[in-house]
């Protein structure tokens, strides 16, 4: 089957909107389906472009996939151009009309002409109502292709993708081979370094196809199987992932929707252990990846951001003197910070971030992307340093994995 996506919207074209959508709908399809993306294409709010776009998908695809323009203003106007392209007009929706009355009612409304723009769409098309917002799901065939059009906020987006499109998509693959996809994560290692670990099982497993994806700070290792029955696809899926696992070893730290995070909050759940935070260069950020993990209240204490040398001394009573002797970014001031937050809270662990994020600041020792980690715990102690080359967010980033990681790893040794 092939599928392309089609983006509309001028704010994509000039950066002010990045598009995160298209990662979405490419994900679940793979995911779900087991089939990929062939093309993506991005027009501008054009009318004569969006229709070319959709002549041009609809003359060579199986099934297109359009987001944008499907709001209330002047510029939304993709459902206008679907109408052009089919050779049709544009009618009004019964059925989106009463749930754009119903939606405003619900919220104190009044609906104003612009917002009744909303229901109307080409002659002929299927609409699905949009339980997240107010444009609806559009479905038109024209020959053998099928286009798919939703709007653009994410929030709207994902919903009726994952709800309504793939499923849709799933369901015409009837008679099919079966696919299975499992996602690996990994922490600590180069694409490079993964594929060499993962090549060489390549031949004991022929119907497994390995992928390969750069989420920095994280490489993930994607594992499609291919069988013709999901029975079959299953088994083959579980022998490669056993034998992935062992090859990646602790780097590997998860599979699916999990999280560096949420695996380091995992391993002191089990322990029923707290966690306190110092921060330095990150600057909070390795808290709030935490806090994104639901239940992270059951492990996580709290945390302080020691910025300057000041609450270095104050709140993670790290003793002046070492300060001075070693400089702030250092091992043992990392490892000072961490016991000294464990012994202010009381807790069983301790986490703690010290480094150079730049533009400025750095030494000829320790330069710009020098970060010191270090980990604190029941009977053991830990300090890494690492170097991240790049910019200060590509530094702060990499540090808090870096950071999460060093105590995962410790955390799972001491099982």
């Amino acid at each position: 089957m092939r599928i392309e996506t089609i983006c509309t919207g001028d704010e994509l074209l000039t950066g002010l909107t990045s598009d995160t959508n298209s990662r979405f709908f490419q994900e679940q399809l793979l995911d779900l389906t087991g089939l990929t993306v062939r093309r993506c294409v991005v027009v501008g709010d054009v009318r004569a472009d969006i229709v070319a776009a959709l002549d041009e998908a609809a003359g060579r695809c199986d099934a297109v996939l359009v987001s944008g323009g499907l709001g209330p203003t002047s510029d939304d106007i993709t459902a206008a151009c679907a109408a052009e392209a089919a050779g049709v007009e544009l009618v009004e929706s019964p059925e989106v009309l009463a749930h754009l009355t119903a939606r405003a009612r619900a919220r104190g409304m009044t609906l104003t002409p612009n917002n009744l723009r909303q229901a109307l769409v080409p002659r002929g098309a299927e609409v699905v109502a949009n339980a997240e917002g107010s444009a609806p799901l559009i479905i038109q065939q024209r020959g053998g292709c099928t286009l798919f059009f939703v709007p653009g906020v994410p929030r709207e987006y994902r919903h009726l993708v994952s709800a309504h499109v793939v499923p849709r998509l799933s369901a015409r693959l009837t008679g099919a081979p079966v696919r299975v996809l499992k996602l690996l994560k990994v922490v600590g290692l180069g694409e490079s370094q993964v594929d060499a670990r993962i090549t060489p099982l390549a031949y004991r497993h022929p119907r497994i196809t390995f992928g390969y994806r750069t989420h920095p700070p994280e490489n993930h290792l994607k594992l499609l199987a291919e069988a013709p029955t999901r029975a079959e696809a299953l088994v083959a899926l579980a022998a490669a992932e056993a034998e992935a696992r062992e090859a990646l070893g602790a780097n590997c730290f998860g599979s699916g929707e999990d999280t560096l995070a949420g695996a380091a909050l995992a391993c002191l759940r089990e322990r029923q252990e707290r966690l306190a935070l110092a921060e330095s260069c990150t600057g909070g950020l390795v808290g709030a990846l935490l806090t994104e993990v639901p239940g992270a209240s059951e492990v996580l204490f709290g945390g302080v951001i020691t910025y300057l040398d000041a609450a270095k001394l104050l709140w993670a009573q790290v003793p002046q003197a070492l300060v001075a002797r070693e400089g702030a970014v250092s091992r043992p001031v990392a490892l000072a910070m961490a016991r000294g937050v464990r012994e202010a809270t009381g807790v069983a662990w301790s986490l703690s971030v010290t480094g150079f994020a730049g533009p400025d600041g750095g030494t000829p020792e320790e330069p710009v992307g020098a970060v010191y980690v270090a980990v604190v715990g029941p009977g053991v102690e830990a300090v890494e340093r690492h170097f991240f080359p790049g910019d200060r967010e590509r530094v702060r980033r990499f540090a808090a994995h870096a950071a999460l990681d060093l105590l995962r790893r410790t955390a799972q040794a001491q099982r």
